[in-house]
């Protein structure tokens, strides 16, 4: 490295010069700001604050190059802030106007201000009335859950072969399936007027107790008895019930026939290698299983009983009452009867409280 007085020299000219050109070139900060903005715009870029707000462009600007008159602004506000000075001499009149005006103008903000906290207090009494309103109707009108809609969803698309369901009707829309789930979730049993059931009666009764069951299950409640029974008068009858609930399966739920068709031994057999939720069978058939102690039904919590119509005062009813002494539970009862077969000895059959609904009914309030 030279170190001499010329290289000394040298240098500190050479610095000189960089500082003559630096302060040459200089500009102000308002034209800097202005020439970087130019660039970044020609570039595409923006900051955050130029991307959310900017001036627009004009007729005279159209590509904003031009600086704004910050001094004009500065002139207008000091113009709009000055205030003419009164002279001496009107002094006197104008403090008597201004004593004048201001309680005129406390009369007018006092009644203004009145009639906003009136205004207040009724939009506060309209929005609390909306909401109890609301709340009384979320509240009454319930609607049925999803799960429970897809086993009645299940249970058509196995069952669209069947010329027992209406066909293009689904099976959520029917109006009796409503009625009788609204008495169900209100913990009413139920007489149905009408007569035997429908297939459609069974497809809503089979996936309110499909849903009841998997809600139990998560508040950890287990069943080690079926939770179902359904009380038909033929062997047909229980059939064809089976057939209703048999696509309940993918969904764990096992159901089980007895009727006379079957030996007793092939009976007792498939109960001891399944443990049935739900249980169709004819009455007569289940006496003799639970005095053989092939089953235990005192845990049953649904309880439906078909065919109550001429063969009410018969061995019919006698069979369905000692089955219901052998539920030590109170279950929910359906009563399948017909208005005029019913009885004193069908009404006991129900417990209170009781929900009265008709299939003819309900259809003719819908259409």
């Amino acid at each position: 490295m030279p170190t001499g007085e010329d290289y000394k020299i040298k240098k500190k000219n050479k610095s000189i010069r960089k500082k003559l050109r630096s302060e040459s070139s200089k500009v102000s900060n308002r034209i800097a700001a202005i020439i970087a903005q130019k660039k970044r715009r020609q570039s595409g870029k923006r900051r955050m604050c130029q991307g959310m707000c900017f001036s627009l462009p004009t007729p005279e600007d159209p590509f904003l190059d031009k600086p704004t008159n910050l001094d004009s602004k500065k002139k207008d506000k000091t113009k709009k802030i000055k205030k003419l000075e009164p002279s001496k001499g009107v002094d006197n009149l104008s403090e008597k106007g201004n004593k004048r005006k201001a309680k005129e103008d406390d009369q007018s903000n006092g009644n203004n201000q009145e009639h906003k906290r009136a205004r207040v207090e009724k939009d506060s009494d309209k929005k609390s009335t909306k909401k109890l309103s609301t709340s009384r109707i979320s509240k009454d009108e319930g609607c049925p859950s999803k799960f429970l809609i897809s086993c009645l969803k299940t249970i058509q698309d196995m069952m669209h072969h069947n010329e027992a369901f209406e066909p293009g009707k689904p099976l959520f829309f029917d109006s009796w399936g409503f009625d009788f789930w609204r008495c169900y979730s209100s913990g009413k049993h139920v007489l149905e007027t009408n007569g035997s059931c429908t297939m459609e009666q069974v497809a809503w009764i089979a996936s309110t107790a499909v849903d009841t069951i998997t809600n139990k299950e998560k508040e950890g409640v287990s069943f080690t008895t079926p939770y179902l029974l359904f009380l038909v008068p033929s062997q047909q009858k229980a059939i064809q019930v089976r057939s209703v609930c048999k696509p309940l399966k993918a969904f764990g739920i096992h159901t089980v026939s007895l009727h006379p068709g079957a030996s007793i031994d092939h009976q007792i057999h498939g109960l001891k290698t399944c443990e049935p939720e739900f249980l169709v069978c004819t009455p007569d058939r289940l006496v003799e299983l639970v005095s053989m102690e092939a089953i235990d039904i005192s845990g049953v919590c649904s309880l439906i009983i078909d065919g109550l119509g001429s063969s009410t005062e018969g061995a019919y009813l006698e069979s369905v009452k000692s089955i219901q002494k052998h539920i030590s539970v109170d279950p929910h009862t359906v009563v399948f009867c017909p208005s005029d077969t019913y009885s004193s000895d069908v009404s006991s059959l129900l417990p209170t409280p009781v929900c009265r609904l008709s299939r003819e009914e309900s259809l003719i309030n819908k259409k």
